[in-house]
């Protein structure tokens, strides 16, 4: 069972019921549950990066901040803690090459898994830019 918070007052997923604005929640999630307003520039980088991400994904707002903080507590317990909203953008920029919109927990999944496996940050990101980009070969 999902415990109804990570023990720092923020909720583990962001649910549809919530009200809260998806680059919030994860800003704050971000931060270890601290407290972080509105017009907090990590919010704003989150929000923008969301932004960006409508158009290259099928997931909603909430969708893809509940995978973001996922694919990050994976992350930094293999020892490679990402900002967010570098993260969103950087998957942006792979679901971009692909020239079509992209399942963001289908990306994020294969991001972690190069991570996992020793795959360096930048080395990652090339290798699923040119993997997604030959989907338009097929188009």
């Amino acid at each position: 069972m999902i415990e109804p918070d990570d023990g720092k007052g923020v909720d583990i997923w962001l649910r549809a019921t919530d009200h809260t604005e998806p680059a919030l929640w994860l800003a704050r999630r971000e931060a270890g549950g601290a407290a972080v307003s509105e017009r907090d520039p990590a919010v704003e980088r989150i929000r923008a990066a969301l932004l960006s991400a409508r158009a290259h994904f099928l997931e909603t707002d909430r969708m893809l901040a509940n995978r973001t903080a996922q694919l990050g507590i994976m992350l930094a317990a293999d020892g490679h803690a990402e900002n967010f909203a570098q993260l969103i953008g950087s998957l942006v920029d792979v679901a971009a090459a692909a020239g079509q919109r992209q399942t963001y927990g289908e990306l994020c999944q294969h991001y972690y898994n190069l991570r996992h496996s020793g795959v360096e940050r930048d080395a990652a990101l090339q290798m699923l830019a040119l993997r997604y980009r030959t989907q338009r070969q097929f188009r």
